[in-house]
């Protein structure tokens, strides 16, 4: 009877021991797993965020060159380069020493839109009654984009 007894322990305690291996080796293997998926993931959000920073950076450029391309309406030297909330101002005349109106101009490349103050501002230009003072957005040529992807 102590001999069933000691076995039945010792039974016990073999399962309560391959149980709790068990677990560990569970725990182990889920957080390889996880640690692999997140080496996955990690590299498809390390290509997003250079991909982000390439177009930001690409719109950057295009904003400098925007005044010396012969599309652009005014002269480069009237431009005033300020970046937010537009990016130019420009004097227009003022180069032959008559200025005949003030304009904010904001540089768009692509299918990059207004932010919410740039079209406040639009907004509230577009209402006066002079086209003295203006609003104006250039938009590069899809084609004719300065940096190309």
């Amino acid at each position: 009877m102590a001999i069933g007894l000691v076995a039945l322990f010792v039974g016990a305690g073999l399962i309560v021991g391959l149980l709790v291996f068990a677990f560990v080796v569970g725990l182990k293997l889920g957080a390889q797993r996880k640690e692999s998926e997140w080496r996955e993931r990690l590299v498809g959000v390390r290509r997003e965020i250079a991909d982000k920073q390439r177009h930001v950076l690409k719109g950057k450029l295009s904003e400098s060159f925007a005044p010396i391309l012969e599309d652009f309406p005014f002269e480069p030297s009237e431009c005033r380069f300020i970046g937010d909330p537009v990016d130019y101002v420009v004097f227009e005349g003022i180069s032959k020493g008559e200025l005949k109106g003030v304009h904010f101009v904001e540089v768009k490349s692509g299918g990059a839109r207004l932010s919410k103050v740039q079209k406040q501002i639009k907004d509230k230009l577009d209402s006066l009654p002079s086209d003295e003072i203006s609003f104006r957005e250039f938009r590069f040529p899809a084609e004719r984009d300065v940096l190309e992807d």
